[in-house]
């Protein structure tokens, strides 16, 4: 396998979702969150790209999402998860979650995130990677230095990567990835329903653009399980409501490319059915 650098470009959708509004800089363009990611799903099986979940957070705080205290799901709620899946998909949630408290700045939160996550991986069979006592000791002394910490997040993040390469076992870094785009559409969700007239830009809709590959890496997972059948069909209920919504057909008939601007009802209905997955998820 090999690695090739792809740009996403997340052109911004504005907070203004609600009332059909978008942000524009002064010479009037959109403006647009630019995320690097390696591509670690390069081949007949795994031919899609797939950002880390951090690159995700910090393309939501470049477009503008602020830190709702009580928003994520609470890392006590970790001993609750018993199934493989359920615990795939809730290190992916607080992997989204861990990066949302650091990038905000809330180390002690964060630092219960990564203790939820080594728990988590350790029960999904990433044990080599998660069970380095060094990791929280270097976290514990760079509490107060983010820019340390985001890059500790990065680390932990690609050496479990490169495990489950090295291992075969990359489906389980695409199941640990659906519970991080959920997570982190649905506090990008709530950030729009508090802050409704607030300009500044999410990244929401751009973000549909990851779904499809996301449900095309759920379904290589090798064996038969309830709770991801039920994941990818709530995935694909939600990737069809979106592409049936007149705004997005509109867009799409478009001869350049034009980001789709939702009505308020649309995106009443795209936050419902996503907040939705993501009870399914956490509870």
């Amino acid at each position: 396998m090999f690695k090739s650098k792809y740009t996403f470009l997340l052109v911004s959708a504005g907070l203004s979702l609600v009332s059909c509004g978008g942000n524009e800089d002064k010479d009037g363009k959109t403006a647009k969150v630019v995320v690097e990611t390696d591509n670690n799903f390069n081949s007949e099986e795994y031919d899609f790209v797939l950002p880390q979940p951090i690159s995700l957070a910090k393309a939501f705080q470049a477009a503008g999402l602020k830190y709702t205290p009580g928003a994520t799901n609470p890392a006590s709620n970790k001993q609750n998860y018993q199934s493989k899946v359920k615990q795939l998909l809730n290190l992916g949630v607080y992997s989204t979650d861990l990066a949302y408290s650091a990038i905000n700045e809330k180390s002690q939160e964060a630092r219960e995130y990564l203790k939820a996550i080594q728990e988590l991986g350790n029960g999904v069979g990433l044990k080599p990677v998660f069970s380095d006592k060094k990791i929280i000791e270097k976290f514990d002394k760079n509490l107060n230095n983010m820019e340390v910490i985001e890059d500790l997040i990065y680390d932990i993040q690609e050496r479990s990567e490169e495990y489950m390469d090295d291992n075969d076992i990359r489906y389980l870094s695409v199941v640990q990835f659906a519970g991080a785009w959920v997570e982190g559409m649905y506090l990008g969700i709530k950030d729009i329903e508090q802050n409704p007239d607030s300009n500044l830009p999410v990244t929401i809709v751009d973000q549909i653009n990851l779904l499809k590959n996301i449900v095309k890496g759920l379904k290589t997972y090798p064996t038969s399980d309830e709770v991801l059948s039920n994941v990818i069909k709530k995935l694909e209920d939600i990737q069809a409501t979106y592409d049936n919504f007149a705004s997005v057909k509109t867009a799409m008939e478009s001869s350049t490319f034009v980001s789709p601007k939702l009505t308020p009802e649309e995106f009443r209905n795209l936050a419902a059915k996503i907040k939705d997955l993501r009870t399914y998820i956490v509870k």
